[in-house]
């Protein structure tokens, strides 16, 4: 059964998260922004140019801070939809996870699935398009924002070593500003859903409609964002 007060936990946990990412670590005794902006107005490669503006201070410290924000979401998703397969099908956490040995450049990593369902644990909600599989591999992305050629060709590689076992490879992905070029790229390998089709696609196989459960709960979940902007 979901509990939608422990949903809205593992959302509001995972949010937070960013407050902890400290924007200025690199910067020995800067503090806070205003500090930032006196630092680079003494620095004499951006000082003549008129770079300790309000609007590039923002733009450089602050993507930073959205960078980190956008991979706390990507934790969150990736927390909600466990949450849901784990009670929707009985599973353990450990259930979730195969790991597949994949090449990042000139060095082997361990990549592990976001999620694990199981031919034997297959139920009428899984499409019939999928049962001749031994299983289904996800892999969930908030946006993604990567255009590093190895990460792609990592992700592409992975869902090959999935097919190796027989297990099928889907991808959430679930906003609609995704970098076009890599999406284009892994729905040639994955099963690939984005935005709203990821939404659709978890309702389909847990019964559960994540999507209205955030837009039930957006006033709560918009305060822990404005939270967040407001202490930068």
């Amino acid at each position: 059964m979901i509990d939608e007060t422990r949903l809205l936990e593992l959302a509001i946990i995972n949010i937070r998260k960013v407050l902890e990412f400290n924007p200025y670590k690199s910067y020995p005794g800067i503090n806070n922004r205003d500090e930032f902006k006196q630092l680079i107005a003494r620095d004499p490669a951006f000082n003549t140019l008129g770079l300790d503006d309000e609007r590039y201070i923002i733009a450089r410290v602050g993507g930073n801070l959205i960078t980190s924000l956008h991979r706390k979401l990507g934790d969150m998703y990736e927390a909600l939809f466990g949450y849901l397969l784990k009670e929707s099908f009985d599973l353990t956490e450990d259930d979730l996870h195969f790991s597949v040995a994949v090449q990042i450049g000139d060095r082997i990593q361990l990549r592990s699935t976001d999620g694990l369902i199981k031919k034997d644990q297959f139920n009428q909600r899984i499409p019939q398009a999928w049962i001749d599989y031994q299983g289904i591999g996800f892999e969930v992305r908030s946006c993604y924002q990567i255009g590093d050629s190895k990460r792609i060709q990592a992700d592409y590689d992975m869902s090959l070593a999935l097919k190796s076992y027989q297990i099928l490879p889907v991808m959430l992905v679930f906003c609609n500003t995704s970098l076009r070029s890599p999406l284009v790229r892994l729905s040639k390998s994955w099963e690939l859903y984005q935005g709203m089709s990821s939404f659709n696609l978890i309702e389909s196989i847990t019964g559960f409609n994540l999507y209205n459960f955030l837009e039930n709960n957006s006033q709560i979940l918009k305060a822990e964002i404005d939270n967040i902007l407001s202490n930068f």
